[in-house]
């Protein structure tokens, strides 16, 4: 099983916070019937709400690069508060919803991410079920 881990902007890395360790399980299909929309494509500007990353320091602004280990992850923000979304940038496409993910950060905040459930990613990004630090299955789009 791989494990997930996301990297902070190196202001909160000098605050003390730790890197996260989850449970990450196969990559898997979609979830839902992708074929009922347009996926839209994984956003390739750096730093995109997102976009690709294997390092905190190809999401600036954004201050999180979540990942699977030894896999690319995705460019993300804090959430506007756990489980509140609306600070979230919308999905690319059609699949995926717009969702927070906890991922281990302190007080309880969460990170936005796309969540391939109920339909599938975007093209560019893969589904892979994992588990939180708190033992709840997702399946999340990276």
């Amino acid at each position: 099983m791989a494990t997930l881990v996301h990297r902070l902007g190196s202001a909160a890395l000098r605050h003390g916070v730790a890197l996260l360790a989850v449970a990450c399980g196969p990559q898997v299909d979609g979830g839902g019937d992708a074929s009922t929309g347009d996926l839209g494509e994984r956003p390739e500007a750096m730093g995109a709400m997102y976009s690709a990353c294997s390092q905190v320091e190809e999401c600036a602004p954004l201050g999180y690069c979540v990942y699977p280990t030894r896999e690319g992850g995705f460019c993300s923000a804090r959430c506007a508060a756990p489980g509140d979304a609306s600070t979230c940038d919308e999905a690319p496409g059609e699949g995926a919803e717009v969702s927070c993910l906890d991922i281990g950060l302190p007080e309880g905040d969460e990170v936005c991410a796309l969540d391939c459930s109920a339909g599938g990613c975007p093209q560019g990004m893969r589904c892979e079920a994992i588990a939180t630090p708190a033992g709840q299955e997702r399946r999340i789009c990276f």
